[in-house]
C-alpha cells in the first residue's frame, strides 16, 4: 500500500468531517439566535434574563472600599449645592456677545451683571460667542459658594468667542 495515497485519502476524509461539523455549528448558531428573539424562549435559554431587574442580594463593595450588605441599595448622600459667580471683563470699546455652556447646554449670557450658576460634580463649563476687535474678553471665577478643588477662586480665561473650556467641576 502506498503511504502517500493513504495519507491523501485520510486527510480528505477528515477535511470533509471538519467542514460538515463547522457547517452544522454555523446553522445551529443561526437557529439559536432566532430562538433568542422570542421573549418566552429567551427566558428559558438565558440565565441573564431570569435575574434582570432584580437587585443583587450579596455583599458588594463600592468604589471607596466600604462594605454594603442587605437588599436595599444605599441612598446617595445629599450633596450641598455649589454655586459659581462668573464675571465678564470685556475689552474697552469692544462689544461682546458671549454665552455660558454647561454640559453643551446654554445656561446664560454674559452681560454687565455677573452670572450665578449652580453646578454639580463633573459639569463642564464652556464659553462660546463673539468678541470683535483685537483684544480678548476675560471671564473670571469671582466667588465660589461650596467646596471645590477646581476651578479655584480667581481662575480666569481669555477668549475671542471660540468654544473655550472655562472649567471642569471637581469637588
Amino acid at each position: 500500500m502506498d503511504f502517500d495515497r493513504w495519507l491523501q485519502r485520510f486527510v480528505t476524509a477528515i477535511e470533509k468531517i471538519i467542514f460538515r461539523v463547522a457547517l452544522a455549528l454555523v446553522v445551529l448558531l443561526f437557529i439559536v439566535q432566532a430562538m433568542l428573539m422570542n421573549g418566552n424562549l429567551r427566558l428559558f435559554l438565558s440565565k441573564t434574563d431570569k435575574v434582570e431587574g432584580k437587585p443583587v442580594l450579596q455583599n458588594i463593595q463600592d468604589v471607596m472600599g466600604r462594605k454594603m450588605t442587605g437588599e436595599k441599595r444605599p441612598v446617595a448622600p445629599v450633596q450641598e449645592e455649589t454655586t459659581l459667580v462668573l464675571e465678564l471683563k470685556s475689552p474697552p470699546g469692544t462689544p461682546c456677545k458671549l454665552f455660558l455652556l454647561v454640559n453643551n447646554q446654554v445656561a446664560g449670557q454674559f452681560g454687565e451683571e455677573n452670572i450665578y450658576i449652580t453646578v454639580q460634580p463633573g459639569d463642564l463649563l464652556e464659553v462660546i460667542g463673539e468678541v470683535t476687535g483685537d483684544m480678548p474678553a476675560t471671564i473670571t471665577v469671582v466667588e465660589i459658594y461650596g467646596k471645590l478643588k477646581a476651578p479655584e477662586r480667581g481662575h480666569e480665561i481669555k477668549t475671542f468667542g471660540e468654544r473655550d473650556l472655562l472649567a471642569w467641576i471637581i469637588p
